[in-house]
């Protein structure tokens, strides 16, 4: 009888072979001789960081496993062209003993899972550019699959300079059965530190979960530290912890944590932090900057080459001295010494050093600290920065009585804009005169206006080339009755008047209209229950030179009555009112005698009309 095949036969075979096949590969892939790839695997790490890696040797240390040992020595990465200091190679390894895992490799992730370096030698640099020498310029993902287990590292070392942030380290580098450990010094903006870190031992049969590490740097002028977990050991990426961080100044404390902050007073903060790269979170911030003290939280986040920053801050106490540096103070000193007392400040508006920044910010201060009297008492802010951008608003100024509300808005946006734009738009409500002449001892309401605008790097700069109006309208007040009269040029009036006798103030009535850093009085009127002065001229407000005439007319009889007009001069910090020569002398002072009493004087003022001025001042 002719035999035939059982239907099976074929595909049994076939699937015989085919197991052979695997197993053969697999045999092969196990076994695999990998120091034949040297020669490649030096061009694809050449091609991946830009420039030529060597590498002396490279071995199979195991003969069969999926998790090949292999030791590869004199690995030499050198540095790029474009580094100009004479330094070291980028990386110098004598020996690196490693475990690759196969499946990782062949599914494109990180295939390192244990490494042994000895007498790894690292030299990183930043040029004052931002440029990295150990980055391409191209994006560097990061890789997914399983991270490194198992890290030992012995007489190795690690350098860092950076040209940019003027900041150095020079640390050993020690990885064993204990834990991780960086030890050495450093400098900051000049100033030494000493450096140390540590994490949890890199070895074998670790505990799972979030891998503990601390980090400090410190000094006299400086010090920064951070304790916290990180998901996986060495992931940089997404770490979490509580930070702290005192200098002599915020400007120096951001050489190390690179948020563009600006120079201070002495600052000692505190915060938690938390980073999913690019981003971080930072919450429970506390802390002083000289006597000024501040609570909040932010977040930054990065994209696309630009930052944004949303937050909130607050403050019991502020003094915004101490947002300046003793540098700072000093050149601020010199500059007063220079030009003379001012009233306008000389603070910088400049966005050029945030120009990659936008965000939002929240800024409550309860009390502001100020070197002498102000009626200035709190503030509360909403600040918005978008591509050079800044409004401010609502900005509201809290006074002894009263408050300053409007909106502040400086614009840098066009990139062929030369100098900044400041524009303000502030009203003035529920004032007290008071509260700003407390030496004269003028009383009354007040309410005022200003609308400002003008190009300049500093608020003085912009305001003193600026255009506008200033309108302040003061109501229902009193006034001493000797400043009274000789506001009324009745010389008598004030030398007879008592020390503590009161005049009625009916209005104060102030319209400057500016243009051009020129601001014309339009008009400015003060009228008492005495006499009534009218202020005619103009402020360069560059400089604040005033160029003003005063002309006062009593409302009674005056048995000394000065004729003409007085001028002003000097500056609005430091007026000079020049007192005609007629008036010093003895023949000046009998003819204002003789005018009393043959009726000779000028006109008596009548009451002004007080509700139409202060509707034409705040038209």
């Amino acid at each position: 009888m002719e035999r035939t095949d059982h239907p099976l036969r074929w595909p049994l075979r076939a699937a015989l072979i085919g197991a052979g096949l695997l197993a053969l590969c697999l045999a092969g892939l196990a076994a695999f001789p990998w120091g034949v790839l040297k020669g490649r695997i030096e061009a694809r790490l050449s091609q991946r960081i830009g420039r030529p890696v060597t590498i002396g040797s490279m071995q199979r240390l195991d003969a069969l496993s999926f998790h090949p040992r292999i030791r590869l020595g004199a690995i030499r990465i050198p540095q790029p062209a474009w580094v100009r200091p004479r330094l070291d190679d980028l990386a110098l390894i004598d020996q690196a003993d490693v475990q690759l895992s196969v499946w990782s490799l062949i599914a494109g992730h990180s295939p390192v899972e244990q490494a042994d370096l000895h007498g790894a030698r690292l030299q990183f640099y930043r040029d004052a550019s931002g440029r990295r020498n150990w980055s391409n310029g191209q994006s560097n993902a990061a890789s997914h699959g399983p991270l490194l287990r198992v890290l030992r590292v012995t007489g190795s070392r690690l350098r860092y300079r950076d040209e940019k942030r003027d900041r150095s380290l020079d640390v050993a580098v020690t990885s064993d059965a204990q834990s991780l450990r960086l030890d050495g010094s450093g400098l900051v903006m000049g100033h030494p530190v000493t450096v140390t870190a540590r994490g949890a031992a890199l070895v074998e049969g670790q505990a799972k979960g979030p891998w503990p590490y601390q980090l400090s740097i410190e000094g006299p002028a400086i010090g920064f530290a951070m304790k916290g977990t990180m998901p996986e050991p060495l992931d940089l990426a997404h770490l979490q912890g509580e930070a702290r961080g005192h200098a002599l100044d915020l400007k120096l404390l951001d050489a190390i944590i690179e948020a563009g902050l600006p120079g201070t007073q002495p600052v000692r903060l505190t915060a938690r932090l938390r980073r999913n790269r690019p981003d971080w979170v930072i919450e429970q911030l506390s802390g002083t900057i000289g006597r000024s003290d501040l609570a909040g939280h932010a977040t930054i986040v990065k994209r696309q080459g630009r930052t944004r920053i949303i937050g909130a801050l607050a403050s019991n106490r502020f003094d915004f001295d101490d947002l300046s540096s003793d540098a700072g103070k000093q050149r601020a000193a010199a500059q007063k010494a220079r030009l003379g007392p001012r009233l306008l400040p000389g603070s910088a508006i400049d966005l050029g050093h945030v120009r990659r920044t936008d965000g939002t910010l929240d800024l409550r201060v309860a009390h502001l600290l100020w070197p002498g009297p102000s009626p200035f008492r709190s503030m509360k802010a909403h600040l918005v920065l978008d591509h050079s951008r800044l409004v401010i608003d609502p900005l509201t100024l809290g006074l002894t009585h009263g408050t300053f509300t409007g909106r502040l808005q400086i614009d840098q946006a066009r990139k062929d804009q030369r100098d900044p734009r400041l524009a303000i738009d502030l009203a003035m409500r529920s004032a007290r005169l008071l509260d700003f002449f407390p030496r004269a001892r003028i009383d009354g309401s007040l309410v005022g206006h200003m609308v400002l605008s003008g190009y300049g790097h500093t608020v003085r700069d912009a305001i003193g080339r600026g255009s506008g109006s200033v309108a302040l309208v003061g109501r229902d007040g009193a006034i001493p009755a000797r400043t009274a009269a000789l506001l009324g040029q009745d010389v008598g009036g004030g030398i007879t008047a008592g020390k503590q006798t009161m005049a009625s103030l009916r209005c104060l009535v102030v319209r400057l209209d500016v243009r051009q850093g020129v601001a014309r009085t339009a008009p400015v009127i003060i009228d008492t229950s005495r006499g009534q002065s009218r202020v005619a001229g103009q402020i360069a407000l560059d400089d604040e030179r005033l160029d003003l005439r005063l002309k006062g007319a009593p409302k009674g009889k005056a048995l000394l009555r000065l004729p003409g007009e007085v001028p002003i001069g000097g500056t609005i910090k430091a007026p000079d009112i020049r007192v005609p020569p007629h008036a010093k002398s003895l023949g000046g002072i009998l003819g204002m005698v003789g005018d009393a009493i043959t009726g000779h004087q000028e006109p008596r003022a009548q009451d002004a009309d007080c509700d139409a001025l202060a509707a034409q001042a705040l038209r």
